[in-house]
């Protein structure tokens, strides 16, 4: 095995010891106690009172899972009764953070694993977020389904918590190309616009100003010419008085 396969199995190792320890000392998740209801007459399935649950995310303990990945999630399952259990279903869904609209369901799982009377185990769980989902808050809903020895069935909701969808480095970069590239073509526009703008308007200015110029011009040579001829014949005459 190579140096990081052996860290990654330290790690897996270090967090489902985490896990169990989680479940030894607390007993159970506080949410999953405020969620353990007993079957009641209308037939709803709710959760045993000798189930308890932890839940744990090895690669995002912060609870902001990165945009295109797969999110790992590890149940501790503590069974306090006096029968056993069969985990039979798990699945879960992201709903609206505003109002718990329904966004989107995830594959479910059929582990069929067995918890027997006060044992503990744990359940593993994988899903993947839509990655056109906008990075934001969502609540993620997380529940497992089992039956006990009688075959009664329970379910128990283990995670329902608000969770962050956070846009991943190769989004962030492709974004910041863009923008550059976005950047510089707008520079180039301007440039493009400018030296057209000044051909346009400096060629008419340069033509307007060239019949000006030959006319001083003209003026000039007249001014010149007079000044000549008068020379001319005062000249003339010096000359004839000489002569």
């Amino acid at each position: 095995l190579t140096t990081r396969s052996r860290e990654m199995q330290a790690k897996k190792l270090a967090l489902w010891l985490l896990l169990a320890a989680l479940l030894a000392v607390a007993g159970a998740d506080e949410a999953s106690e405020d969620d353990v209801e007993a079957s009641g007459e209308s037939g709803e399935i709710g959760a045993s009172e000798h189930a308890k649950t932890v839940t744990l995310f090895p690669d995002f303990p912060d609870q902001k899972f990165t945009q295109g990945q797969f999110i790992d999630v590890l149940c501790g399952f503590s069974n306090t009764g006096d029968k056993s259990f069969n985990i039979t279903l798990l699945k879960g869904s992201i709903n609206s953070h505003m109002d718990y609209r329904y966004i989107q369901n995830f594959t479910e799982m059929t582990p069929f694993t067995e918890i027997k009377e006060g044992d503990q185990g744990t359940i593993y769980y994988r899903f993947f977020p839509d990655p056109n989902l906008e990075p934001r808050e969502y609540v993620l809903s997380l529940t497992v389904d089992y039956i006990d020895a009688d075959k009664e069935e329970f379910q128990t909701v283990y995670f329902n918590q608000t969770i962050e969808i956070v846009e991943s480095q190769s989004s962030q970069n492709s974004r910041t190309f863009f923008g550059r590239c976005l950047m510089l073509a707008l520079l180039a526009a301007a440039g493009v616009g400018a030296q057209t703008f000044s051909k346009r308007f400096g060629g008419k200015k340069s033509k307007a100003s060239a019949p000006s110029a030959s006319k001083n011009s003209g003026s000039a040579n007249e001014w010149l010419q007079d000044t000549n001829i008068k020379g001319g014949a005062s000249s003339g005459k010096k000359a004839s008085k000489k002569a």
